[in-house]
């Protein structure tokens, strides 16, 4: 008898072991993976809408992020991404409109003040280099007199009575 019933305590481990496992693979593997190609779907459907309602607002500044974070950088995503962590996104009465155009603004804004700060430092660059070429040609215009002129103009200098 006590043979029995340690071969019917080995059976019933090995069937909760196998249905521990196919539970497991049931729920973990199957439905989570279906649940998650759901929400991944839901989610770009969701972005889809996002970029339909934006895209034209934002399509002047996707390449000057491009330009300042890389090629890969998605601003689309990026502000969808944290539009959804917004506290109350989803709620009712959350100001999605209102969010987006406030955000849209600053950036808009960051861009403007980037260019202007280019174009100050452009116009500086360019005042440098003019006042050099200027000191430049001033330099090579005393080195080109020669001492035969300077003699002569400092002569003729003298016949003036300037010197």
């Amino acid at each position: 008898m006590e043979e029995f019933k340690a071969q019917l305590k080995a059976t019933l481990e090995d069937m909760d072991k196998r249905m521990r496992m196919l539970e497991h693979l049931v729920n973990d593997v199957i439905i989570g993976s279906l649940e998650s190609a759901a929400n991944e779907y839901a989610d770009n459907e969701a972005f889809d809408n996002f970029k339909g309602a934006y895209g034209e607002k934002l399509a002047g500044l996707v390449e000057p992020y491009k330009k300042l974070f890389g090629e890969d950088y998605d601003l689309e995503r990026s502000l969808y991404d944290d539009l959804k962590a917004t506290e109350g996104y989803g709620e009712e009465g959350f100001d999605e409109a209102g969010c987006m155009e406030a955000r849209i603004a600053d950036l808009q804004a960051r861009i403007d003040a980037l260019k202007e700060d280019v174009k100050e430092v452009a116009e500086e660059a360019n005042t440098e280099a003019e006042t050099e070429d200027k000191e430049e040609k001033d330099e090579e215009e005393v080195e080109e007199i020669s001492d035969e002129q300077l003699a002569k103009e400092l002569q003729d200098a003298m016949l003036e009575g300037v010197v």
